[in-house]
C-alpha cells in the first residue's frame, strides 16, 4: 500500500529579504550574490528566524525548535549562534537590523 502513494513535495522557492536570499531546499544562503559560508545549526536557525519574521522567539523556544532540546538549562549557545551568524550577515554587527534583540524576550527576524 505504502508503494502506491505518491508524494508530491512542491519546490520551496527561495526567501528573499532584500539583499539575502535564502534557499530552504538546497540548504543555500546569499548576501549580495555571495553565498555565504554558515554551519549547519547558523543556516538551521536563520532559516527557522526567516521562516517566522516578525515573530519573537525566546532561547529556550530556539533550543527547542532548532536545536530540539526541550530540557536544555544553558542557553547561551543560542546567544553564541546569534552572534555569529550577525558577523556573518551584517555590516555592522552591533547594530544588527535582520536579526533582533528583543530585550528581555529574546530575537526576531526583521523582514524589511
Amino acid at each position: 500500500m505504502l508503494r502506491r502513494l505518491s508524494v508530491v513535495h512542491t519546490p520551496e522557492e527561495p526567501l528573499h529579504f532584500g539583499a539575502l536570499e535564502l534557499d530552504v531546499a538546497g540548504h543555500r544562503a546569499s548576501l549580495g550574490g555571495e553565498e555565504l559560508a554558515l554551519t549547519q545549526r547558523e543556516f538551521d536557525l536563520l532559516a527557522f528566524l526567516a521562516q517566522h519574521p516578525g515573530r519573537a522567539f525566546t532561547r529556550e523556544e530556539l533550543m527547542d525548535r532548532v536545536w530540539q532540546y526541550a530540557f536544555y538549562t544553558d542557553t547561551s549557545t543560542v546567544t553564541v549562534h546569534i552572534r555569529r551568524l550577525r558577523a556573518k550577515l551584517e555590516a555592522d554587527p552591533e547594530a544588527a537590523k535582520l536579526v533582533e534583540t528583543v530585550w528581555g524576550v529574546g530575537y526576531r527576524f526583521a523582514a524589511s
